[in-house]
């Protein structure tokens, strides 16, 4: 079995699974998965910067940021995100939303935790 079929399977099963609303969901988790791993190959975690993908709205990832800086750098490098997150989903199971946009706020991180 390839590795296509292998996660195809695995996709089924998982929607099969988690009920109606799991194509949602899973598409959800498939953006946050390459976010993060944009925002990390772009250096965008240094320092303990932390940003993560909230929602998809219409096409636009609303992202909370840890601090104001981090922020600014990712509204600024928006478009460039965007591409390289869309690129990152191609292929992937359930990753069915394709990304135009991204919307920056601040959320302050609790004491020692994660936004």
């Amino acid at each position: 079995m390839s590795g296509e079929d292998a996660g195809s399977v695995v996709s089924r099963a998982l929607l099969d699974s988690m009920g109606p609303d799991a194509a949602d969901q899973l598409a959800l988790a498939q953006v946050r998965v390459a976010w993060d791993e944009v925002v990390e190959g772009a250096g965008l975690t240094a320092g303990g910067l932390q940003s993560r993908v909230v929602r998809v709205a219409a096409g636009v990832a609303q992202v909370d940021a840890s601090e104001p800086m981090l922020a600014q750098e990712l509204t600024l490098r928006g478009e460039a995100l965007v591409w390289a997150i869309n690129q990152r989903m191609r292929g992937r199971p359930g990753a069915t939303i394709v990304l135009s946009g991204v919307a920056v706020s601040v959320h302050r991180r609790e004491a020692g935790g994660r936004i």
